[in-house]
């Protein structure tokens, strides 16, 4: 006989999860008990559920090897609930393991609205945000269970995968010759559409490679560089795929989109051909009128979510893995350099760089966010983890980070919650300890879940925290500001949202804190252990550029990505299309 919990452990071991976040409860005590008494997995305890799954997302988008968030029943399932939508939304597999009340109230009382003492159909209520979701009501079908949502949260799109194990049958025994297993389904071929995409190839002037998170996701950046390498074509990357090549390449054009680079965008908005490589294509990324986005360029998409192909619905849709579609072109015997439109590329390049004289000219009582960023791509080790915020740091850091070595680059993206960099960064120290840890964060995200720092503290995790105090929620007063002509509610002190003295808050949980005011950044990046560096900015400081929202006697008109504020002049704009300009562009006051 075998305690069910005991093979959960065991299952962790199996599987190569050397590290697991949670919070103990009543309804998970038998899974936490059995994984200590194993020894073999390491329990990070934290201090909100949100924040143990956002951890658990973190440690597999630092390392590439997957991770489990433990969770109990009631409150402890719904507290995790952001989290989950988090990694949902980046396709971030995570193998999230929750307590129930015992199944007798799980099947009894199903049509009342609570379970027991405290739980609630949670597995139902996952369902739609998750690749998997089920409550173990049988003791034998547990090992099935497990291995299934391990399979299905790495196959295909990856995702968080939900499993619920109510008490009594954590505490049962079992033969093991009743244990259940799953079996993995067979593979599906994929479509081969080479023979079309080396034909628009061919017939392009201006080809560029878009490469997205999907690149990441199937862990193929070695044969993606050497892609690039290959065909010498212009390259530009989401802001989820930033780190796929450093700032220096030869290839590497930028990252386009609303809050994106000039060059990047000049780049996209002009090219004839566009090979997107697991990229959804998101809004921020296209701008909102879609019919504005890389006007003249067939599409070329390549995604494994045949869903997002469908909504996007380009010239040519490919549904495959991008590490398969990236091996099949390997293979090929192509010449796709194009010396005109490269050395243009590098024209963009050269006359918009990241950091404008705007930043520079900022005023000179405050810190500029860009140029913060800036000195931060200068001092950061080669093989650091950088992790953005939300507001300032996803803004500024997507736009200024400047890639180098073998760093890794991300954040929360698709959802964009407040909050989600401090456990981020939690998680992502765990799979290698010496790798430097930087968190960009601001001073209302950082509010949201402060109590881990306490978490920072407890296991010394070296952490630098970059922490941008604009008095506020920074955006938002942009957003009222366009909206409502400035009439600012709920963003800063005058408006009912007060900040604390983050010196204070250090010192209250025994952390390092300095600011620039005291020290520069380099000695503190260089510095030991956790600590907090506060930079002050401008609290009304503008984050540009950017594609603003144009009011014309009709409504907001949408711009096409080429204008971004500060805008340019018009002589500018036509002489950098090569395309047609757009119409907006002549209705633009300058």
């Amino acid at each position: 006989m075998v305690k069910i919990s005991d093979l959960i452990a065991d299952f962790l071991e199996e599987k190569g999860i050397t590290t697991v976040f949670g919070i103990i409860g009543s309804a998970n005590a038998h899974i936490f008990d059995s994984i200590i008494n194993k020894g073999y997995t390491k329990i990070v305890y934290m201090h909100h559920e949100q924040s143990v799954v956002l951890a658990a997302g973190a440690y597999y988008r630092a390392s590439g090897k997957m991770s489990a968030a433990i969770v109990t029943a009631g409150g402890g399932a719904s507290n995790a609930i952001t989290g989950i939508v988090s990694n949902w939304a980046d396709s971030i597999p995570c193998l999230i393991l929750s307590g129930q009340e015992s199944t007798q109230y799980v099947k009894n009382h199903k049509e009342l609205r609570m379970l027991g003492t405290q739980g609630f159909n949670s597995y139902e209520v996952i369902k739609p945000i998750s690749k998997y979701s089920k409550c173990v009501l049988n003791k034998e079908d547990v090992i099935e269970y497990l291995e299934e949502a391990y399979h299905v949260a790495l196959e295909g799109r990856p995702g968080p995968a939900w499993l619920e194990i109510p008490f009594d049958i954590q505490a049962s025994n079992i033969e093991k010759s009743e244990i259940k297993n799953f079996k993995i389904p067979e593979p599906t071929n994929s479509d081969s559409h080479i023979e079309s995409v080396l034909n628009l190839i061919l017939e392009s002037a201006r080809p560029v490679i878009l490469a997205g998170h999907g690149v990441k996701l199937a862990k193929c950046k070695k044969e993606f560089k050497q892609l690039v390498s290959k065909l010498k074509i212009p390259v530009l990357t989401s802001w989820s795929a930033m780190d796929l090549l450093t700032e220096d390449h030869e290839y590497n054009f930028g990252r386009p989109g609303l809050y994106g680079q000039r060059r990047a965008n000049f780049v996209i908005q002009n090219c004839d051909l566009l090979i997107v490589l697991g990229s959804r294509l998101s809004l921020p990324l296209t701008g909102y009128n879609i019919k504005n986005f890389s006007p003249e360029a067939k599409i070329i998409m390549v995604n494994n979510d045949q869903r997002e192909l469908d909504n996007f619905n380009p010239h040519l849709k490919i549904n495959d893995d991008c590490k398969n579609f990236i091996r099949q072109l390997n293979n090929c015997d192509i010449d796709c350099y194009r010396k005109d439109w490269y050395e243009k590329c590098l024209d963009y390049k050269q006359k918009f760089p990241t950091i404008e004289q705007h930043h520079i000219k900022d005023n000179k009582d405050y810190d500029n966010s860009y140029v913060t960023i800036d000195q931060i791509s200068e001092y950061a080790k080669d093989d650091a983890i950088i992790v953005f915020g939300q507001g300032t740091p996803l803004a500024s850091g997507h736009q200024a980070f400047r890639v180098k070595g073998t760093q890794t680059v991300f954040c929360s993206n698709g959802l964009g919650e407040m909050g989600n960099e401090m456990p981020s960064a939690i998680g992502a120290c765990f799979p290698d300890p010496n790798r430097q840890v930087i968190c960009l964060i601001s001073d209302g995200s950082i509010m949201m879940n402060l109590q881990e720092l306490q978490t920072i503290v407890g296991y010394k995790t070296p952490i630098k925290f970059i922490l941008f105090n604009n008095e506020g929620y920074l955006f938002i007063k942009h957003t009222q500001k366009m909206l409502f002509n400035g009439r600012y509610t709920g963003v800063n002190e005058n408006t009912g949202v007060s900040l604390p003295n983050y010196e204070k808050v250090c010192y209250a949980f025994g952390l390092n804190y300095t600011n620039s005011r005291k020290s520069n950044l380099k000695d503190f990046l260089n510095s030991e252990g956790p600590g907090i560096y506060e930079t002050y900015m401008n609290p009304e400081q503008d984050l540009s550029p950017k594609v603003k929202g144009i009011v014309s006697d009709t409504g907001i008109l949408a711009p096409p990505l080429e204008e971004m504020s500060p805008l340019l002049s018009l002589q500018e704009i036509e002489n950098n299309m090569i395309t047609k300009v757009n119409n907006i562009s002549y209705q633009i006051k300058r």
